[in-house]
């Protein structure tokens, strides 16, 4: 299979501190991928490089064998949708809002066109917000916001979609929802990346896992194979027994 992402031996400090240190990984087409880690090991370093916004002090990460820097932000932003841990709101209806992930495709007169209408009236769907397509984002509730800015990023239509706790604000139900919608749209050919601090959705949903500690990469691999209670204990100084879900079989974390 081809590589969608490569980091290589990518480092990035903060006033001198490294966040990251020398982490290579690659990212794949069709699969959904979970990063975990401590508080301060990097995950929302690592999205911010992927998406472009921060440069590798050293290393490089490369989006279809070319490097992020050879892209302009404009095409960039056709090939990476980013969902961030924290999102500006303006004080825009929420079918505008959604809108705002069409820009980079407008035609020269910068209005969007009835493709683009169609498509963000699709993703609004998707998220499961079209019932407040006519609402001022400024009057809805933290989740509501979240699914929101979810749908902005489907209406992009990436090939990559990176999003910075994306559950956050959420309901069971919608935690859930939202990673079957990452999952499916992996299935369509996405490559997902999601930075998530609930164990279980990673080890229940994504098909990889990776695992930061102290700037570098612990671990790699499937849920299976990663959330062993010696890993977990390692990383995260949580003592749990080896579980497993009755009907999937995959991991469970229970302390």
């Amino acid at each position: 299979m081809v590589d969608r992402m490569r980091v290589e031996a990518v480092t990035y400090a903060y006033e001198a501190k490294p966040v990251l240190e020398d982490l290579t990984l690659t990212l794949r087409p069709s699969l959904f991928y979970g990063v975990v880690g401590p508080n301060g090991a990097g995950k929302s370093t690592l999205l911010k490089l992927l998406d472009g916004y921060l440069s590798p002090q050293a290393g490089a990460v490369f989006l279809d064998d070319l490097p992020l820097s050879s892209y302009s932000l404009a095409d960039l932003a056709k090939e990476i949708a980013m969902v961030p841990q924290h999102s500006h709101y303006f004080p825009f209806t929420v079918e505008e809002m959604v809108l705002l992930g069409r820009t980079p495709f407008y035609s020269r007169l910068g209005k969007p066109g009835d493709k683009d209408m169609k498509i963000a009236r699709e993703a609004m769907e998707t998220a499961g917000v079209t019932h407040l397509s006519g609402r001022l984002v400024s009057d809805l509730s933290g989740g509501e916001r979240q699914r929101v800015t979810l749908a902005r990023a489907f209406a992009q239509r990436t090939k990559v979609l990176l999003l910075d706790e994306p559950t956050t604000h959420l309901d069971l139900e919608h935690q859930i929802n939202t990673c079957r919608l990452l999952k499916a749209k992996s299935e369509e050919g996405a490559t997902c990346v999601a930075v998530l601090h609930d164990l279980n959705l990673v080890a229940g949903f994504c098909d990889y896992v990776f695992v930061l500690d102290s700037g570098g990469l612990v671990k790699e691999g499937v849920p299976a194979e990663v959330f062993t209670p010696e890993l977990i204990h390692k990383v995260f100084r949580v003592s749990v027994p080896r579980l497993n879900h009755p009907v999937t079989g995959r991991p469970v974390i229970a302390p």
